[in-house]
């Protein structure tokens, strides 16, 4: 199992302090927040980043930005579609293959969207593809579009380019209506990337995105859903993302140390049977 840390689990953190902090722990691999690391460049160059990335022995594999390409043809739209290209441009520039957007949530959508939905993915990708960046499509627990395993993996198939994918959070697939099953088609070249978290040991129904917490510490959420993403083939990162006011307002170095402590129980709990084969856990 390869492992990264995504940075809305040291939310109060800016960029660099997350990046240095995230090196003291020996940590290696992380997402980025497109809309974090724009602040840090008011004052830090595209050169600047790279070598703090390079000084850290940091790899990006994944920028994570709100971008909206599923309800409207960003190609058709000049000022969007800059912003768009120049968000893609940042992941290249920084090696970064993937790229993260979730669903709009329109309040009364019409299910005849999909169809428009789906066109409008392919011309994003198209886009994509010429930065050499792939598209991870996140489903959301309540979104009212696109908030189950299933929905998601019909929209990427649908598209059918080969610069899209899924995103998949343990805690999404836990907490809304996807259906394990819905996992055992699934190909690993469909898969880009997973979120690992736990959720609080409350009763489900109080349980909210910032109910998280960090994976051996809670309800074990993980025991059925990593077995069966292991079965798929898939050998991509596995992201730490904890939402939890109370864990974001912790030091830093207390955070990325427990951060360490949940990779350590994954990898002790399922990278042996990883190695063995997923028809052994």
């Amino acid at each position: 199992m390869r492992f990264a840390l995504n940075p809305i689990t040291t939310m109060e953190s800016d960029f660099q302090t997350a990046v240095e902090s995230y090196h003291a722990a020996g940590i290696t691999h992380m997402e980025f927040w497109v809309d974090k690391l724009d602040e840090h460049m008011k004052q830090h160059d595209l050169s600047q980043v790279t070598e703090l990335l390079t000084r850290t022995n940091m790899t990006l594999v994944a920028g994570i930005c709100v971008v909206q390409i599923m309800l409207r043809d960003v190609t058709s739209e000049p000022d969007a579609l800059a912003e768009y290209k120049r968000r893609l441009a940042l992941c290249r520039d920084l090696r970064c293959p993937v790229m993260v957007f979730i669903p709009e949530n329109p309040e009364s959508p019409d299910r005849g969207v999909y169809a428009a939905m789906q066109q409008n993915l392919r011309g994003a990708c198209d886009v994509a593809a010429d930065y050499d960046v792939k598209l991870a499509l996140e489903f959301l627990q309540g979104n009212s579009l696109v908030a189950t395993l299933g929905t998601a993996k019909q929209i990427v198939r649908n598209v059918d380019h080969s610069n899209l994918g899924l995103l998949i959070d343990l805690s999404h697939v836990w907490m809304g209506r996807s259906d394990l099953a819905d996992l055992e088609d699934l190909t690993c070249d469909e898969l880009l990337l997973v979120h690992v978290d736990d959720m609080e040991r409350i009763e489900p129904e109080l349980l909210t995105d910032h109910h998280r917490t960090f994976p051996g510490l809670g309800r074990g959420i993980d025991r059925r859903i990593v077995p069966a993403i292991q079965a798929t083939g898939y050998d991509g990162y596995w992201s730490l993302e904890v939402f939890n006011h109370a864990i974001w307002s912790q030091p830093i170095d207390q955070i990325v140390s427990q951060s360490v402590e949940s990779f350590d129980y994954l990898r002790r709990t399922y990278a042996e049977a990883e190695a063995t084969g997923p028809g052994d856990v």
